[in-house]
């Protein structure tokens, strides 16, 4: 079976190049969003995560990675 050829109107791109899908816009739009109104925090490794504002609900480590935090309730605390 011949592989398929490149389709001539789709430009060739090198490996791990590929143009934004509107998912990557939207993550872009929200992470910026978290940014504007103070919920995202750039951190390193050697940051304490308790020491930071209650309203940080998002951190970006410095290869890029953003983990969202705050949240250590458990299912099995007695209310």
């Amino acid at each position: 079976m011949n592989p398929r050829p490149p389709r001539r109107d789709t430009p060739a791109k090198p490996d791990g190049e590929h143009p934004p899908s509107k998912q990557d816009e939207a993550a872009r739009l929200f992470y910026k969003r978290l940014e504007q109104t103070g919920q995202l925090m750039d951190v390193d490794s050697t940051t304490d995560l308790a020491s930071l504002p209650p309203s940080v609900t998002h951190v970006r480590y410095p290869d890029g990675r953003i983990e969202r935090i705050g949240f250590s309730s458990s299912p099995y605390c007695a209310s």
